[in-house]
């Protein structure tokens, strides 16, 4: 038997990188997917985010494996729409199992050349968009009474200062609170709540970052590789799933509360 057979997850930031990589090791383990994004440009960050076609192509991408993938075109800062996001999943599936709170926006700025709009949407994305999931699937687990397994992407800049990153920080460090708050409350369910701190990621965030600084990406990357403690200047997607495939396995049943570091020593090497 698989790992997370006849369990279902609903993904945030599904259709690419670090949330594509999560649907993908799932479905593998057992999983069926509801895998959730935006699918369309907001007015920041200053690059694009994923599209419908990407939704589509992790949808595709899932259902090769055997499994049953649900997309969900929805904007995690809309209560109304992960309301309904919920719904559908659940009325699709009929449960909710795992919840990866995985959707979010980096951008570079000093602190106060941050925009209202900018500081607004930092926030609503990373920090609300995790709130709001947490809202509408949390109740359906402790009316279900079978547990569940909820993980919040985070980062190193949810541990430490970063400069140029302030409103990604305060957000991260907001996704800490939010998770460890969480915990408490459903502990008793048998509900576990963790957060993944990841250094950089090869994923099209990193090209955005650098587009939207004005820099080439290998520049970004070669500032991110210094901050490391391994030989790494970014990590893969699939090392954050697999991360994420421990924390909501059986074999986490009882780690909840957990900061989980995937940052090559990061913070080993620069703490806070």
């Amino acid at each position: 038997m698989q790992r997370l057979e006849g369990k279902v997850a609903l993904i945030t930031g599904a259709a690419r990188g670090q949330g594509r990589a999560h649907a993908l090791t799932l479905a593998r383990a057992g999983a069926d997917i509801a895998a959730l994004d935006i699918c369309h440009d907001l007015p920041y960050p200053r690059y694009h985010l994923a599209t419908s076609e990407e939704l589509e192509a992790t949808a595709a991408e899932v259902e090769a494996l055997g499994r049953r993938c649900l997309s969900l075109s929805a904007d995690v800062r809309s209560a109304a729409e992960m309301e309904a996001a919920v719904e559908h999943t659940i009325d699709t599936f009929g449960h909710i199992d795992i919840l990866i709170c995985n959707a979010g926006v980096a951008d570079m700025a000093t602190t106060w050349d941050i925009t209202e709009e900018w500081w607004n949407i930092m926030l609503d994305v990373n920090l609300k968009g995790c709130w709001l999931a947490v809202k509408y699937v949390v109740p359906h687990m402790l009316a279900r009474g079978q547990g569940g397994r909820i993980v919040m992407t985070s980062s190193v800049a949810g541990l430490k200062g970063m400069a140029g990153l302030a409103h990604y920080c305060a957000a991260k460090w907001g996704v800490v609170g939010l998770a460890r708050s969480l915990a408490l409350e459903v502990a008793h369910a048998g509900i576990t709540v963790n957060t993944i701190h990841p250094t950089g990621v090869d994923t099209p965030l990193i090209t955005g970052m650098a587009q939207a600084a004005g820099m080439l990406r290998q520049e970004l990357v070669d500032q991110l590789r210094e901050d490391n403690l391994l030989p790494v200047a970014l990590v893969d997607p699939q090392d954050i799933a697999n991360a994420a495939l421990w924390l909501v396995s059986d074999e986490a049943r009882y780690v909840t509360g957990l900061e989980l570091k995937v940052d090559a020593g990061q913070m080993i090497k620069c703490p806070a």
